[in-house]
């Protein structure tokens, strides 16, 4: 994948893999207020490769969220297209921002990159995302940019609970909804 820029606030997406785990780790562990929602509350560079491995068998994209100036400031995972066999959705699977860099912002102009991004294949019509019931303020975040729920509460392997959201991209989209 490309570096994607954007000049209105200045990010890039960079791929990650390993090669990046130290600035990855780093990220994680400024996102352990987000990781105690969940059933393993402390970052661990087993947990970053267990979520690059998880990402590639999805057909996602694991990236590294940048500022122009080269700072890391969060990490996004998603798949762009043809997410669990459905050629028209796209998934976002993880979306973290260090707590020093939240409510600037970033994570719009992030959502409007990966918008940007899964726009690029006219078959996408929706993006989906599963948020955790006890993360209010994350529920908000994506209903505010357009997402509503439309599945759960649902309870996952790993023992969190989510709520199915998703935002549709066109009106055929809605109409089949």
């Amino acid at each position: 994948m490309p570096v994607i820029i954007s000049n209105e606030k200045n990010l890039e997406f960079r791929p990650a893999g390993e090669e990046a785990l130290k600035e990855l780790f780093a990220v994680y562990k400024e996102c352990e207020d987000f990781l105690a929602l969940g059933p393993v509350p402390t970052a661990s560079r087993e947990m970053v490769r267990a979520d690059l491995a998880m990402s590639k068998t999805m057909g996602g994209r694991f990236c590294g969220i940048f500022l122009r100036d080269g700072r890391i400031v969060g990490v996004l995972d998603f798949v762009p297209g043809n997410y669990r066999g459905q050629p028209d959705t796209a998934y976002i699977a993880l979306l973290m921002l260090k707590q020093s860099f939240r409510h600037q912002g970033i994570g719009s102009g992030a959502l409007v990159l990966v918008e940007q991004e899964v726009r690029k294949d006219p078959r996408i019509a929706r993006i989906r995302i599963g948020v955790q019931v006890n993360n209010p303020s994350a529920i908000q975040f994506w209903q505010n940019r357009g997402f509503r729920i439309y599945a759960g509460p649902e309870l996952l392997a790993d023992q969190t609970t989510v709520y199915r959201m998703e935002k549709l991209l066109s009106p055929a989209a809605a109409a089949g909804s």
